[in-house]
């Protein structure tokens, strides 16, 4: 079947056009059924956005089916999938939810395992720490553990941008934790905490290596922070970030009320999986969100509303001329974004200051690194922006 323009009406008799010409294997009640579900969950109010560019007017009617034949490769081979977007174009936003073939939608917020998108919630706190002069970037871990040498040459800084030296995923370490279970680490962590203040206690060299991205390096950082607040890292979020910014949705620990809002993640071959549980480095991947609160979390660092989480965004290290890390964030030409993955979770968040863009992407399964995944899918989308 060559499906060149398929036509259906809702209630409010609003003509859907999707284009299609290489999708010759679609079957089209499949075609239809996904399309009705695309149709349904975009709210009245999304109905009326358009988006400004020039004095021309983008209608989000096109935009969306735009956005969905970037997403429809990935959504197509996902039965099970919830896949929630969301996009800010100048001073206009919208959200978008795609289901496979076999996810019922429902009007309630989705909430999904945003993995190491975690790690710039945590380091902006960092920023709006060092701005407040609680901290500063190049403190020493000495000055925080009595077990390390005051004058340690890794810094939060170090933390913050991988650079602290700590080992990268290791065979022999993997080995020698499966024979000391009795030792807990946390998913996707090669070390417990202590394990990690033995390790910085034993190693006090600069560290040679320029980068080696660390789950364990950035746990270590939101512990720091919360001992520095008197809290635990869970309570430092919802204190420092969530509540200020109206997050209500934003948290680790899942609260009863909000159980059923949680979505099922599924491994990559579509395996269910239960929910991530991190313990001790929950800095590094233990958040959950919605894409409504991404957004909210996005817009501050977009339009530079807090000083602290803008601090976040300089370059601390350069790998080529438009490659560099900021303070979690990575940098690439314009774009600042970070990824995320759980077992059965995929993630991203990027944005652009200079075209003031910007896209959320949330699935519910774990994505292969090499074929359709949530990081692709966002940076199409943005792309997509900036040509508009």
């Amino acid at each position: 079947m060559n499906v060149d323009h398929l036509y259906f009406q809702k209630q409010e008799e609003i003509e859907l056009a999707i284009i299609y010409k290489n999708y010759t294997k679609l079957d089209l009640l499949q075609l239809k059924y996904i399309l009705l579900k695309l149709h349904s969950i975009i709210s009245e109010e999304q109905e009326k956005i358009s988006v400004l560019n020039g004095g021309i007017i983008v209608d989000l009617h096109d935009l969306r089916k735009d956005i969905f034949k970037i997403a429809y490769p990935y959504i197509k081979t996902r039965p099970n999938v919830a896949l929630s977007i969301g996009i800010i174009y100048q001073d206009q936003e919208a959200t978008f939810t795609f289901g496979g073939s076999n996810f019922m939608l429902e009007e309630k917020p989705y909430i999904y395992e945003v993995g190491s998108i975690s790690k710039v919630l945590t380091t902006s706190i960092l920023g709006e720490m060092i701005q407040e002069g609680k901290v500063h970037v190049e403190d020493s871990l000495g000055k925080y553990f009595s077990s390390i040498p005051d004058n340690h040459p890794v810094t939060l800084k170090r933390l913050a941008n991988h650079t602290s030296g700590l080992p990268g995923i290791g065979v022999l370490k993997n080995i020698y934790n499966v024979f000391d279970a009795q030792t807990p680490r946390d998913p996707f962590c090669q070390y417990s905490l202590d394990e990690t203040i033995h390790y910085f206690k034993t190693h006090t060299d600069e560290p040679k290596v320029k980068f080696r991205y660390s789950n364990v390096g950035m746990g270590l950082l939101g512990y720091i922070l919360a001992n520095i607040l008197h809290t635990d890292y869970e309570t430092a979020i919802k204190q420092r970030l969530t509540d200020p910014l109206n997050m209500p949705n934003t948290f680790i620990s899942i609260p009863s009320d909000q159980a059923d809002a949680v979505l099922q993640g599924y491994t990559i071959l579509g395996h269910k999986k239960p929910p991530l549980q991190m313990n001790e480095f929950m800095a590094a991947g233990a958040a959950r969100s919605t894409v409504h609160d991404l957004l909210t979390f996005m817009k501050v660092h977009l339009r530079d509303e807090n000083l602290g989480y803008t601090l976040t965004h300089q370059a601390t290290e350069t790998f080529s001329e438009n490659i560099g890390i900021g303070l979690g964030w990575q940098l690439a030409d314009n774009i600042i974004w970070h990824n995320g993955s759980t077992k059965a979770f995929s993630s991203y968040l990027g944005f652009d200051k200079t075209q003031q863009t910007g896209v959320v992407v949330l699935s519910n399964y774990r994505s292969p690194i090499l074929a359709a995944n949530p990081s692709q899918i966002g940076k199409d989308i943005l792309q997509l922006l900036q040509n508009k």
